[in-house]
């Protein structure tokens, strides 16, 4: 988690707002959690850890899709961590929709998605897409066909403090937590962590975690 703070140049007191979705009662018990990091740490009970290997976002996701692939598991649910408005109910819905589409995307504000359901039997629909564009949603509605793929709502993520700034002025239920983060600057040090933000940005474009990934 602190990893995932200091790419964005978070405070600390926004860690809740980068929290996985809690996998507790409410989460179906038929739904296997795999969480692939590179620290081998789990912020949740119960997942499987793997570290995530290759040099880049698009390796790291690819690797962690053949896993649980290889795993035998025939329904993934791919997520980030940055979509404070996640919750294990977008989950289960991507699941159920599975059952008669070939693709579920959960799009982000900027055009890239912060959820991702297929079959492993199409993961070949991943393959080569041009990640952290803001266009992922897009080129795999392409893919997948819009009669077979199915949209969850859009969500706002969180990479950036311009982010933050945008995802404050929501209705989420979280959304006074990111005013309250923001109020813990003034107006000329947001402006300066804002400056600074774009560079780690561009850092977290060639080293970002892939999502883990949620197998049933």
């Amino acid at each position: 988690m602190h990893v995932d703070l200091a790419r964005r140049a978070f405070p600390i007191a926004a860690r809740p707002l980068l929290n996985l979705p809690a996998f507790g009662p409410q989460f179906s018990p038929e739904i296997d959690v795999h969480l692939f990091t590179s620290t081998g740490d789990a912020d949740v009970r119960g997942p499987r850890i793997h570290r995530q290997v290759g040099r880049d976002f698009a390796a790291r996701f690819e690797n962690a899709i053949e896993t649980v692939a290889q795993l035998g598991y025939d329904e993934v649910v791919a997520i980030g961590r940055d979509c404070p408005g996640l919750c294990a109910g977008d989950i289960e819905r991507a699941f159920a929709a599975l059952k008669s589409k070939k693709l579920v995307l959960g799009p982000d504000h900027r055009g890239g998605c912060y959820l991702i359901a297929f079959r492993s039997a199409d993961r070949e629909l991943l393959r080569d897409v041009r990640w952290k564009r803001n266009t992922d949603c897009a080129q795999l509605l392409e893919r997948g066909g819009a009669a077979h793929v199915s949209l969850l709502p859009v969500k706002h993520d969180l990479d950036s403090w311009t982010d933050l700034q945008m995802f404050a002025r929501t209705g989420d239920p979280l959304a006074h937590l990111a005013r309250f983060v923001l109020s813990l600057i003034g107006p000329a040090r947001t402006r300066v962590v804002q400056f600074v933000s774009i560079v780690s940005q561009k850092m977290r474009i060639r080293q970002q975690m892939p999502p883990p990934a949620f197998a049933a």
